[in-house]
């Protein structure tokens, strides 16, 4: 992936972060709260469009309410993954990419099937993992995002991308590349792990999680008896808040990723066309 320069929405949430943090130290218009609410209650597209347009003094004065009473300045992408990739990450989608985010984080797409050539493969898994804890990870109903690898040289290009998206979007938060784990803070200084990865063939590791969204990049090579059994035990527990992601890259893939996408009640995107929307790396 190459660099990508801080885009303007990231640069106004990095200062709104700054501004509250360790404790509030700012005092905010009346009028900032009342267009975050407005704000809030748009539809997606229709936030966006405004986003775009308003003054930066102004969106920065949005953005601190949101870090100040609400889960941060993220959340005004929290249903859009599409959208949050491209103002945030600075990434330029096609279409078929931009289609294949918003399929896999629809309300009734608990279990989804993405075909994706690498390194869009991985880039994928990365906005997915970066979208859930910055957007949609809520003081009231937290949420973790685990990628899962039946062995552990599995994921190491996939936490690459994420350390990219951390230090290009100036994210919040410490990554921890070797143990691949992403820790968030609160502005009293309280630490909580947001995303790790777990190299398992233990179906039972996954135990005791609070609601997760589990991105398997590697799917498409899972053969092995421990790997199909933990991808099948997670299966068995992707329901209400709960996601599970497996993404394959354009080789033929094994048995139980061919299996698992034909079914009716699993989300199958195709996202190997590459050619409309422009270059996302």
């Amino acid at each position: 992936m190459t660099y990508i320069p801080l885009t303007r929405c990231a640069a106004l949430a990095y200062a709104a972060r700054a501004q509250t943090r360790p404790r509030p130290g700012t005092i905010v218009p009346v009028r900032a709260a009342k267009l975050a609410h407005h704000l809030l209650g748009m539809e997606a597209e229709a936030r966006l469009t405004h986003i775009a347009v308003l003054d930066d003094e102004v969106l920065l004065d949005v953005m601190t309410v949101l870090d100040l009473y609400a889960d941060g300045p993220y959340v005004l992408w929290h249903d859009t993954i599409s959208g949050f990739a491209e103002d945030v990450l600075g990434l330029t989608l096609t279409d078929t990419q931009r289609a294949a985010l918003e399929a896999v984080v629809a309300p009734d797409a608990c279990r989804a099937a993405v075909r994706a050539p690498y390194p869009d493969n991985e880039l994928l898994a990365a906005v997915l993992m970066v979208w859930v804890v910055l957007a949609r990870c809520s003081r009231r109903m937290p949420q973790v995002a685990v990628s899962s690898e039946a062995w552990f040289g599995a994921g190491r290009s996939l936490w690459r991308v994420i350390a990219r998206f951390v230090d290009n979007a100036s994210l919040p938060g410490s990554l921890d590349l070797r143990a691949r784990a992403w820790h968030q803070s609160d502005r009293g200084g309280a630490r909580w792990l947001a995303a790790f990865a777990v190299c398992t063939t233990d179906p039972y590791a996954f135990a005791g999680l609070p609601p997760y969204a589990i991105v398997v990049s590697d799917a498409s090579r899972i053969s092995d008896p421990g790997g199909r059994a933990v991808l099948e035990h997670l299966d068995l527990v992707a329901y209400s808040r709960n996601r599970l992601v497996a993404l394959a890259g354009d080789e033929q893939p094994e048995e139980w990723f061919t299996q698992y996408a034909a079914r009716p009640d699993v989300t199958a995107v195709d996202a190997g066309d590459t050619t409309a929307g422009g270059d996302a790396t």
